[in-house]
């Protein structure tokens, strides 16, 4: 894949599980995350027993805890390896009643402030190397246009709670604090939209050969990401989607954009990933 290191997080199930796997052939090393080190020593194992490879390395790393964060970049300046691909896949859709994490950030954005928290520590502590890409999951609810997935008008809300202040508005939103009604799947399309607005933010502030990359794996029933959805999109939409030709797919080949999008500008040709398609 032309990814010597990659760190995927999510990896122990779904389409990290699905990516890690692809990773092997061509990597070096392949850090699979998950919320505990058990369940990622796990999944660790049983990638080398399918693939056959001996390439996975386990990290513990809960996005929704900041001293977990910082646990595992002080496990990786340890290892002082170089990451090329840095893979922020973890996110699901919330379930009907509100969870905030102990920071106070509502579950459903908790992922992406954990994605930010775990590459600017990546940054400073130079664990990134001089062409690496940061690829992170999006979703077409960035759009707006998705039915039943509609996102809050921030620069609304802005005018109307904030004085036109919209870094408090998107505050509000991260924290669905007094002036957000929770609603899931809205809080999934915010998520994917301030996904959209960080990747273009990070563009601008990375050093030269850098990049980052905000994807839409697009349909994936089949993962864990949707076991708290509601019952309008577990059983009228998704079947709907099901139905269209193209709309659905296998978590591998949904990483397939995932990974494609890891090798643009790299110059190293085109991926060979008929192994899946």
């Amino acid at each position: 894949m032309g990814h010597s290191i990659a760190l995927v997080t999510g990896a122990t199930s779904g389409l990290g599980y699905a990516a890690a796997r692809l990773l092997a052939t061509g990597s070096r090393a392949v850090i699979v995350t998950g919320r505990s080190l058990q369940r990622a020593s796990e999944a660790a194992t049983q990638l080398a027993v399918q693939t056959k490879m001996e390439v996975f390395m386990p990290l513990e790393l809960e996005l929704n805890a900041p001293a977990s964060i910082q646990s595992a970049l002080a496990e990786l300046v340890k290892r002082r390896q170089p990451i090329d691909l840095l893979l922020l896949n973890a996110g699901w859709i919330g379930g009907k009643e509100r969870v905030l994490t102990t920071a106070g950030v509502e579950a459903t954005q908790a992922r992406l402030v954990g994605h930010h928290q775990l590459t600017v520590g990546l940054l400073r502590a130079d664990l990134l190397s001089p062409n690496a890409r940061i690829v992170i999951a999006g979703s077409e609810a960035a759009r707006g246009d998705v039915p039943l997935f509609s996102y809050t008008d921030v620069a609304a809300l802005a005018a109307k709670q904030y004085h036109d202040d919209r870094s408090a508005a998107v505050e509000d939103v991260l924290r669905s604090g007094p002036n957000v009604k929770y609603r899931p799947n809205r809080a999934h399309a915010d998520a994917k939209l301030f996904v959209a607005w960080w990747a273009a933010a990070l563009s601008r502030r990375l050093p030269p050969g850098m990049a980052v990359y905000a994807v839409s794996p697009g349909s994936t029933p089949g993962t864990k990401g949707l076991r708290n959805a509601g019952l309008a999109l577990r059983w009228l939409m998704l079947p709907l989607v099901k139905l269209i030709p193209g709309m659905s797919q296998t978590p591998e080949i949904s990483v397939c954009r995932y990974l494609r999008a890891s090798a643009f500008g790299l110059g190293s040709g085109p991926i060979d990933l008929s192994v899946v398609i």
